[in-house]
């Protein structure tokens, strides 16, 4: 049973916790993390999600993701995921918070890691995830357009690759 601490709008946990899946009242929210690696090239690694996930089944998605569990910060949870995800030891000098997106009933916490890998290499968790590949903005976006994408945002996913290009300077 995985258990998740709930927020209030202004993203303070209340003290309350809940089984995920529960429902949430309307003030409530939870608090997802991202992982978003780059290549030197400003590639990002995407996975493809598995085709049997309830939500957004065979859609690619940046590089590893998933709920804060309770008494986790989204550091480390974002560690644990990409562990989980694609067998990634990260260390927390590896990573830099990018920004908090709020949606729904969520916050999305984005971290930034540079990181050249080979995609094939990777130990990916075949019941979340299908494949890793790294791919450049515009196809990203193009995939966005067109519903391949989890669907972010575009000016979301434009504020990531704004935030890698500071990065190379």
């Amino acid at each position: 049973m995985e258990l998740i601490d709930v927020y209030d709008e202004s993203k303070r946990k209340i003290g309350k916790k809940i089984c995920r899946g529960e429902k949430l009242r309307s003030n409530e929210r939870l608090l997802i993390t991202h992982l978003c690696i780059f290549n030197l090239k400003g590639e990002m690694l995407i996975q493809r999600r598995s085709f049997e996930k309830d939500r957004y089944p065979g859609c690619w998605d940046v590089s590893a993701g998933g709920f804060v569990q309770s008494g986790e910060s989204s550091e480390s949870a974002v560690i644990r995921e990409a562990k989980e995800e694609l067998g990634l030891c990260l260390k927390p000098s590896e990573l830099k918070f990018m920004l908090c997106e709020p949606f729904s009933y969520v916050f999305d916490d984005f971290f930034f890691a540079r990181a050249d890998l080979d995609p094939s290499a990777l130990n990916i968790q075949s019941q979340e995830l299908s494949e890793v590949k790294y791919f450049p903005a515009e196809d990203i976006m193009h995939m966005l357009s067109d519903g391949r994408f989890v669907d972010y945002d575009e000016d979301l996913m434009k504020r990531i690759f704004d935030f890698e290009k500071t990065c190379r300077l």
